[in-house]
């Protein structure tokens, strides 16, 4: 393997960091309804050589356009709460994305959108996996619907969802943020269920209002971590009035 040569600070001493972000690139999968994707030339290194002559430092620069609900991202309390107050991505605590966390496997339980997770079921993984949720940490779920179903249609249209109940035991336990690699924390039956004006639909969305709990959706390479516990590290941008951002989403490991 070529050695990088970007020096490694000794904070990361016997750790490794996990990217757990899906890359952001034109054309890339985008929830129904949202921005696409766009990503454009705004300057090059020809057009910067043409405009300084001799032997220049040239530059290049991107245009990009995307949805704060975009790529790997975090929902703000205000995508899903209207009320005064209701804090904006900018206006929400950096502690809440940079916590302790799991990943609970859970890809024996949903495997398509008529899938729902039950607090049984994640309950009974978390206790077979060994692990415990504590107050303040974040719970990643894998699907692997990223790993099945990236970049087709069934990943904007099939993937399952938690139910009332398990999301509701999440945040019994003080969790702060939900983590899943799917486009949504609920299944996508509830796009159909919200167009024909089905109560409650949106449930584990429903419970993250009530509750104050933030989600983060679209994750990638949760595969790599499930079962483990790790530090998770999500930071959003400081969108003013944003009701999300995306995320580079990692999780720091124990190199063993």
């Amino acid at each position: 393997m070529t050695e990088s040569p970007f020096p490694r600070s000794a904070a990361l001493d016997g750790k490794e960091i996990i990217d757990i972000s899906t890359e952001i690139y034109e054309g890339m999968p985008v929830y129904p309804g949202h921005q696409r994707t766009a990503i454009y030339d705004m300057k090059t290194h020809e057009e910067t050589k043409d405009r300084y002559g001799e032997d220049p430092l040239t530059t290049a620069t991107l245009g990009v356009i995307f949805s704060d609900h975009g790529p790997t991202h975090t929902d703000a309390m205000n995508h899903i709460d209207s009320t005064d107050g209701s804090q904006s991505i900018e206006e929400m605590p950096l502690h809440m994305f940079y916590t302790d966390a799991v990943c609970v496997d859970v890809s024996d339980y949903i495997r398509s959108s008529e899938d729902y997770l039950s607090a049984e079921q994640l309950q009974d993984q978390l206790e077979e996996d060994g692990l415990e949720v504590n107050t303040g940490e974040t719970v990643l779920l894998y699907t692997g619907h990223w790993n099945r179903n990236w970049d087709t249609y069934e990943w904007l249209y099939d993937y399952g969802g938690l139910t009332r109940e398990a999301t509701q035991w999440l945040a019994d336990q003080g969790v702060v943020n939900i983590g899943v690699d799917a486009p949504s924390i609920d299944s996508s039956v509830e796009m159909t269920r919200r167009k024909n004006g089905e109560d409650d639909d949106y449930p584990a969305h429903r419970v993250c209002k009530e509750e104050r709990v933030t989600n983060t959706e679209n994750l990638t390479n949760l595969d790599k971590v499930a079962g483990e516990r790790f530090l998770y590290v999500g930071i959003p941008l400081p969108i003013r009035d944003g009701t999300g951002s995306p995320v580079r989403a990692v999780a720091i490991t124990d190199d063993e």
